[in-house]
């Protein structure tokens, strides 16, 4: 192999290297305020209102019907896989009803399902839509 080569191999590598971790996607931040619908199976739309707190693979913070109406949030996860964010986490409610929580970030919207177990083993679900609040 001639000197030529021997340079003109790693160069090329090294540019081929940075050109596609420049195509790469940023991971989403979910950090701030998210409204829209919360839609249960056996109703009509009611509002959603979500202030997450975004920060590595949890997510933390509150979720409710409305700005006032807000309870914390446990077990929140966020994954990044093949460029999907998906975001679960669990809402307590004040009557002890959870609401678990499965979403996923779909042009530029937090889109998916929240499910419920009632203490007499119902099962609830509602669809949710969400986009930043402006």
């Amino acid at each position: 192999m001639t000197f030529r080569k021997m340079l003109v191999l790693p160069v090329a590598f090294l540019i081929a290297a940075s050109s596609a971790s420049a195509f790469q996607v940023k991971p989403a931040d979910l950090t701030g305020v998210w409204t829209g619908t919360f839609t249960p199976s056996d109703g009509g739309p009611g509002g959603a209102h979500m202030d997450l707190k975004h920060k590595g693979a949890e997510v933390t913070g509150t979720a409710g019907p409305s700005a006032d109406r807000q309870v914390a949030i446990t077990n929140g996860k966020v994954t990044t896989v093949k460029d999907v964010t998906s975001v679960t986490f669990d809402a307590i409610q004040p009557n002890g009803l959870v609401l678990k929580f499965a979403l996923t970030l779909v042009d530029g919207r937090l889109k998916g399902k929240a499910n419920a177990e009632t203490p007499t083993g119902e099962k609830r679900e509602a669809a949710v839509d969400v986009g930043r609040a402006k």
